[in-house]
């Protein structure tokens, strides 16, 4: 039986399909995250941040960054625990916060 994974975006815990990226994920469940080049990566506004972020277990809460996240990731200057949610998928629990939420 698979187990059960979860994401906090701006501190709303919801159940998540790890087949499907942070972004799809928050506006399956009505979450607000930014977002407007069709989760096609190339605009950046759908950038969070990763709360629980931590070098020694990162490998383990999300997947690698693809091409295209690194790609915008390095011309942007993202720190490592900044990622795209159009392009990242939750492979474990994992706190996060908008980069319109204070």
């Amino acid at each position: 039986m698979k187990s059960k994974t979860y994401l906090s975006i701006n501190e709303k815990k919801i159940e998540v399909d790890t087949e499907k990226s942070i972004l799809e994920n928050a506006l399956l469940h009505k979450i607000k995250i930014n977002h407007s080049c069709g989760q096609m990566g190339t605009c950046g506004t759908c950038r969070v941040e990763v709360l629980n972020f931590d070098e020694q277990i990162i490998q383990n809460l999300l997947a690698p960054r693809n091409e295209i996240e690194n790609e915008m990731a390095n011309d942007r200057g993202f720190n490592d625990n900044e990622r795209l949610s159009c392009q990242t998928y939750p492979v474990a629990d994992l706190k996060i916060k908008t980069s319109d939420h204070s």
